[in-house]
């Protein structure tokens, strides 16, 4: 990690303001980076600093609450819908919602407001829908270093997921560029950007996203075991053959179907596949007309404390280049090995033949080799001992938050910095 010269010793004793700009408060209604932006906050509020976050709403007005001793403001939606609704819009709304995302003036009066109101030292900017890019100007204007982490690819692809049509896009496509034709000068301005994996910052700055801007850094994301409930998970349960199961985001991107396929074509007649999550109405709808066969489970929103210790292995089949996906690290601390997928960040937490298989989605058998694999005791023997121990890193919360504690500490201090220590 890199810091400047007395930043660690000042900032034991300067407390920072942080502004957290973000789509959604809730994780029930989100994901992995609302799980994520609240655990940071948690952890930045334990370590004395007062965190305040904004995030869009689908009620009129903003709105002021506390939760958990952090100031949370509620920003209705000033586009033609909300997007975090279960039932998807037609396509020339959606079309629509995404010009207006584009670059979104009508949202900016809220931001002024809170940063008004707050007087933060610096924002901490993540999701981006619903504000857009024109925040990153907002904040400039009004004096806030703002951070961009990012955990999807929203700066540069519109459905934040760089896939379309079934395959991962190399680079931007027409209506990409079109919608995001400001994002890339204006990304220049911000103070830092952090990615979520090397993957994730790499793919943005190979596009020209963030050139200049004077701190990049990839910290990977973190969890408290306490939080997660690893330690008080409750016995599993008796059951024969192999259970594998997957956990997240219902979403074609995820690889639910392929996944399916590969289980009925492994011919395991004593294995189980369990399936985990919610997703978009007319998704689940699909996948519970796939699902005739009793050994596979669709099993709706699952806590993971729930979930991990009733299966055996975990498998993550993304087809598009995921993030860091949380379920990985999740799936080790609770000492299950993982069965994943080549793509994005998912190898920066997988060690293959060590504390799980990575497979190519793309390589017709590869998934169902992997599957078939796990039969093998001594394999699973081995992955299961040294998948706990390769969690620690995403475990450790003194760490995570220290990092970002130095970060918005260096950001604070600008002017201090050198170009020398901007990078990492």
């Amino acid at each position: 990690m890199a810091a400047l010269p007395g930043v660690l010793a000042w900032m034991k004793t300067s407390f920072v303001k942080i502004l957290f700009l973000h789509s959604l408060v809730d994780p029930d209604r989100g994901g992995g980076a609302e799980v994520i932006v609240w655990e940071q906050m948690r952890g930045l509020r334990d370590a004395g600093h007062d965190c305040v976050l904004l995030a869009t709403s689908d009620q009129p007005g903003l709105e002021r609450s506390e939760r958990e001793g952090i100031t949370v403001w509620q920003a209705g939606i000033r586009n033609v819908y909300w997007p975090y609704h279960k039932k998807r819009p037609t396509a020339p709304w959606r079309m629509l919602w995404h010009a207006v995302d584009s670059y979104n003036p009508w949202m900016q009066g809220y931001l002024r407001n809170v940063v008004a109101r707050e007087r933060p030292d610096v924002a901490s900017v993540h999701n981006l829908p619903g504000w857009s890019a024109a925040s990153w100007v907002s904040l400039t204007r009004l004096g806030v270093p703002a951070v961009q982490v990012l955990h999807d690819y929203y700066p540069i692809c519109v459905k934040a997921s760089m896939y379309k049509q079934g395959r991962n896009c190399t680079g931007q496509c027409a209506g990409c560029r079109v919608f995001r034709l400001p994002h890339r000068a204006l990304s220049r301005k911000l103070a830092a950007v952090v990615g979520v994996s090397r993957f994730m910052l790499d793919r943005h700055r190979a596009l020209g996203y963030f050139e200049g801007v004077p701190v990049q850094r990839v910290i990977h994301n973190a969890r408290a075991p306490q939080a997660l409930g690893v330690n008080d998970q409750p016995p599993s349960e008796a059951h024969q053959g192999l259970r594998f199961g997957f956990i997240g985001r219902l979403d074609p991107s995820k690889g639910i179907e392929p996944l399916i396929a590969a289980f009925l074509a492994a011919d395991l007649p004593e294995a189980e596949l369990w399936i985990a999550g919610g997703g978009k109405q007319e998704y689940e709808q699909h996948l519970q007309g796939l699902v005739r066969e009793p050994r596979i489970r669709l099993l709706g929103r699952q806590r993971p404390a729930d979930f991990y210790p009733q299966v055996d292995v975990v498998v993550v089949s993304s087809l598009w280049n995921d993030n860091l996906p949380g379920v990985v690290f999740e799936a080790l601390a609770f000492g299950k090995p993982v069965i994943a997928s080549r793509r994005g960040g998912i190898p920066e937490m997988i060690r293959h033949g060590e504390n799980g298989l990575l497979f190519e989605p793309d390589a017709p058998g590869e998934l169902q080799a992997a599957l078939v694999s796990m039969q093998d005791e001594t394999l699973r023997v081995r992955l299961t001992a040294q998948a706990r121990p390769s969690s620690a890193p995403f475990m450790d919360m003194a760490r995570w938050i220290g990092e970002y504690e130095a970060l918005y500490c260096e950001v604070r201090a600008g002017p201090m910095r050198t170009r020398q220590q901007e990078e990492v």
